[in-house]
C-alpha cells in the first residue's frame, strides 16, 4: 500500500469517525431531552436497545447530553486518566481533548507545559486535585507540602516474639533491664 492510499483511508476513517462521535452526542441530547420530559423513559430506552447498548453506559449518555463529560471520555479518551478528566468541569475537559498544554511545576521551580494525557502518575497526583487542575501556586504549596511530611520510620525488630501468652526468643538474645520491662508491659 503506498503513502496516498494509507493517508486517504486515513482521512476517511477519522470523518467517519467524527461523524460517529458527533452522532453520539447527539443521541445523548435526544435521550437528556427525553428523561427531562419523562424520567420514567429511561427504562424504556434500556429496554430498547439492550442489545446493542449495555445497561451501564446509558449513565454515560446521559452526562454528554448534559455536557458534564465529553464524549471522547465515552471512548476511553485521556487514556489511564480518563477518571480524573471526568472529575473536571466541563470546559476543561473541552481543553484537555483540544490540546491545551498545562503548566507543570517542577521541583526546582522550573515550569513544564504538559499534555494531562500524557504525564506520569507522580505528575497527575500533582497536577489534579478532585475536582480541578490545580495553579501553580496550589502546585507550589503541594510540593511543599511533600518535603514536609516525615519519613516513615521503620519499627524496630525486637529479638523476641510474643504468641498466645508465650516469648519465643531468638538464638542469641539478650536483654537489658529497660527492654526486660517493655517486654513484660506488652505481654
Amino acid at each position: 500500500m503506498n503513502e496516498i492510499t494509507t493517508t486517504n483511508y486515513i482521512k476517511q476513517f477519522r470523518n467517519a469517525f467524527t461523524s460517529g462521535i458527533n452522532s453520539i452526542v447527539s443521541a445523548a441530547q435526544v435521550y437528556v431531552q427525553a428523561i427531562d420530559e419523562n424520567p420514567d423513559i429511561k427504562d424504556k430506552f434500556r429496554d430498547e436497545f439492550a442489545d446493542v447498548i449495555p445497561s451501564s453506559a446509558w449513565s454515560g449518555f446521559e452526562a454528554v447530553g448534559r455536557k458534564w463529560m465529553h464524549p471522547k471520555l465515552l471512548m476511553g479518551g485521556g487514556g489511564r486518566y480518563s477518571s480524573m478528566i471526568k472529575r473536571l468541569p466541563y470546559s476543561d475537559q473541552e481543553q484537555i481533548f483540544d490540546g491545551k498544554r498545562y503548566d507543570l511545576l517542577t521541583l526546582d521551580g522550573d515550569n513544564l507545559k504538559v499534555d494531562v494525557r500524557s504525564i506520569t502518575p507522580e505528575q497527575a497526583e500533582q497536577l489534579f486535585d478532585r475536582s480541578h487542575i490545580r495553579s501553580k501556586s496550589e502546585q507550589k504549596a503541594w510540593l511543599e507540602s511533600r518535603k514536609k511530611q516525615p519519613e516513615k520510620v521503620e519499627a524496630e525488630t525486637m529479638p523476641y516474639t510474643i504468641n498466645g501468652g508465650k516469648v519465643y526468643f531468638k538464638r542469641g538474645t539478650e536483654l537489658t533491664r529497660p527492654e526486660m520491662k517493655r517486654l513484660l508491659q506488652e505481654m
